[in-house]
């Protein structure tokens, strides 16, 4: 066990990718112990021959097809046109533009790609401070992962059995509060300071305009519902609704729109196919990974080593969520995910913890690895659009880290605030 873990955090350290962390510290494992390496390869199949995991390129593509044909840009619209009033304009923009692309992507790292490289330079054009704007834009791309479709909550799902169709469910609630809340942040800041968190843009709101947005982005706003509708109905599984949404991303990008080019065609295929082949190639090798630990009973001696320590389901909620922040702290959260999920799961089942609650705490766990050092993948791509260096913008960052921890930690001690809806529907 020392050994295959050793490994593995030297190799994260030294700053090699995951997916080849994982296979390499298996490799060495299995052969110190004499295993066939034929094991491996059997491991790193199965970790991707899931139906389940399917919905994850689907949902990207799917994604890829509705910035590429202009969604992005009208859901912009919208947002400014309906909040963009408000002190602290076009923060507020940002923040409600990230809860409409959720139902889109289904992912942070799309969130703050996507909407960082309209808004970062147009927040700073207006007068925003651009660590700011950028620690904006990084705070509510944390929704793209909550608001479902997730692809967090799809990987979940195939690991525990748990109804992906309630988790999404579940995380509309909390994906809602953590908007909320960073537009209540906004507003303080705006009023504060104006000449750095106001912006010099004063949009006056107009009935008129902002029908006719709304109107224009009609066609993002429905496909979330046709999502979960569908799922929810049992008209299709999430794999097949992953299939339709690139479907109906197609049709309204070639001829609603009409701004789906062949050139735009290509770069979709081959930008979904990057980030598909980089999330497969995580959970096929963190799979292998998974089932190293396994045969050491790694879970075992974790799940003793918390149960030790007190068997109060609070006590052992926050000791997971301090376990899982500082694993997502060093990891990304597919990553982080594939290999924690096996390990926390029972021990919340056991505990007698809902699945689906648990689900949402863990979701929102990794999602905040993602916005804190030394390895956050939404603070580094944030900094990339922005041109800045992070040492900046983590000095704006900290108060959305915060207002995002109270409001996991709400999800964890008042578990209502996610499983009002899943129990609605029953089942």
């Amino acid at each position: 066990m020392w050994t295959i873990l050793g490994v593995f955090f030297i190799l994260l350290i030294m700053g090699v990718p995951v997916a080849f962390d994982v296979g390499i510290a298996s490799v060495i494992y299995l052969f110190s112990q004499g295993e066939d390496l034929i094991v491996l390869t059997q491991r790193v199949f199965a970790g991707g021959d899931s139906f389940t995991l399917m919905a994850i390129p689907l949902f990207i593509f799917a994604g890829e097809i509705m910035n590429a044909c202009g969604v992005t840009r009208r859901i912009v619209g919208f947002a400014n046109e309906l909040v963009g009033f408000i002190p602290g304009g076009l923060a507020h923009v940002n923040i409600f533009a990230s809860m409409i692309f959720a139902g889109v992507s289904g992912s942070t790292s799309a969130d703050v790609a996507s909407i960082g490289g309209m808004l970062i330079g147009s927040m700073n054009e207006a007068g925003f401070d651009l660590s700011y704007a950028t620690a904006v834009t990084a705070a509510s791309a944390t929704i793209g992962s909550i608001i479902p479709p997730s692809i967090l909550m799809v990987l979940y799902s195939s690991i525990t059995g748990i109804s992906v169709g309630k988790l999404f469910m579940a995380g509309v609630v909390p994906g809602i509060l953590i908007g909320i809340t960073q537009m209540i942040y906004a507003f303080i800041k705006a009023k504060s300071n104006p000449d750095m968190y106001d912006g010099n843009n004063k949009l006056k709101f107009n009935g008129k305009r902002c029908l006719k947005a709304f109107i224009n982005a009609v066609p993002a706003l429905i496909m979330p519902l046709i999502i979960i509708g569908g799922i929810l109905s049992g008209v299709f599984t999430a794999t097949e609704a992953g299939a339709i949404a690139g479907l109906y991303g197609l049709l309204i990008g070639v001829f609603l729109y009409k701004e789906f080019t062949f050139q735009g065609a290509i770069h979709t295929i081959i930008s979904s196919a990057k980030t598909s082949g980089m999330t497969m190639l995580i959970v096929s090798g963190a799979t292998a990974f998974g089932y190293c630990l396994a045969i050491e009973k790694f879970p075992n001696q974790v799940s003793k080593l918390i149960t030790g320590v007190s068997s109060n389901p609070n006590v052992l909620m926050l000791l997971m969520i301090l376990a899982m922040t500082i694993i997502g702290m060093f990891m990304d959260t597919t990553s982080a995910a594939i290999i924690m999920v096996p390990i926390f799961f029972p021990i919340a089942e056991a505990a007698g913890i809902n699945g689906i609650h648990f689900g949402m705490v863990m979701v929102l766990t990794f999602v905040l690895g993602g916005i804190t050092p030394p390895v956050g993948v939404t603070l580094y791509i944030a900094v990339a659009v922005a041109k800045l260096k992070l040492g900046q913008l983590l000095k704006e960052m900290w108060p959305f880290i915060l207002l995002f921890v109270a409001v996991m930690m709400l999800v964890a001690y008042v578990p209502m605030v996610c499983l009002f809806l899943p129990n609605l529907i029953g089942g």
